[in-house]
């Protein structure tokens, strides 16, 4: 083991070339993402032993966790439908609790969050110690190298999305770039940015000028959407009824005919302005 240390153009390297991730909070102060991990024997809750890591899985994933937690409890179970999910796959799964809690503790919470794992018990908090443990509950992956590929501290959004991610690009079946867009999706807009909301909101407030007869600003609000949007068919009706208002006819036919184009069902409404306006 190593200690822990900033991540640097060589841990980049290690990224391209060995499946690992960098890291973002500490939950770990021993081990880096890149350093390769010892691969202790721990005696399991149900009797027996087995060891934390296993050579056949091109992913191998170990959840530290605290029975009489309320996150540990979340987490286990957005974790049991990840592993559900990569049932078959070559990933090896383990659990991870202190020695410090008793065995009906510990069966009560892995019976609630439903995960099938076998759950080693850590004696006298060696592994703990070993890893430097700083959060609870806390997700590591490790390569089929035994490097640490990536440690997840918990959150309540989209935790299994963000460990789903990890283990995917362990098994090498999405590139970095798709778990950067996993781990940093874009933010979601909020109503009035989302596509055409800014234009129907200038078009609502032209409506509202043109009811108080304010033909010239109506028409600023057509024309700033149209610059931006020119399919925007209710902007051309908006501009053809304030021509139309103004008296300016041939103009406005040509905004209705270009709203009914674009849209067939404004048609009708569009030849009755235009019929109020004296064209024919």
């Amino acid at each position: 083991m190593t200690a822990r240390r900033r991540s640097t153009p060589l841990a980049l390297s290690l990224l391209l070339a060995g499946a690992v991730w960098p890291p973002s909070t500490p939950a770990f102060s021993n081990v880096a993402v890149g350093d390769v991990l010892a691969n202790p024997e721990l005696p399991m809750l149900e009797g027996g032993r087995q060891a934390l890591l296993s050579r056949q899985a091109q992913a191998n994933v170990f959840v530290f966790f605290r029975p009489r937690q309320e996150h540990s409890l979340e987490a286990l179970k957005a974790i049991a439908a990840c592993e559900r999910e990569f049932s078959g796959k070559p990933v090896h799964w383990v659990a991870v609790v202190s020695s410090s809690w008793s065995p009906e503790e510990v069966r009560t919470v892995v019976g609630e969050a439903g995960i099938q794992m076998p759950v080693l018990v850590d004696e006298g908090d060696a592994l703990y110690g070993t890893l430097g443990v700083r959060l609870h509950p806390v997700v590591g992956v490790a390569n089929e190298r035994f490097e640490l590929v990536a440690y997840e501290p918990f959150r309540k959004i989209n935790y299994c999305d963000r460990i789903r991610g990890k283990i995917r690009y362990a098994l090498r079946e999405i590139s970095l770039a798709d778990v950067e867009r996993i781990d940093a999706p874009e933010r979601a807009l909020f109503p009035n940015e989302m596509k055409g909301a800014v234009a129907n909101r200038h078009v609502r407030m032209g409506e509202a000028l043109l009811r108080m007869k304010d033909y010239d600003r109506a028409a600023a609000e057509a024309r700033h959407v149209l610059e931006s949007e020119p399919l925007h068919g209710p902007a051309h009706v908006l501009l053809g009824d304030a021509l139309a208002a103004q008296g300016k006819c041939a103009e406005a036919r040509k905004e209705y005919q270009s709203a009914r184009e674009l849209d067939p069902k404004l048609g009708s409404a569009a030849k009755e302005k235009l019929g109020a306006c004296g064209a024919r």
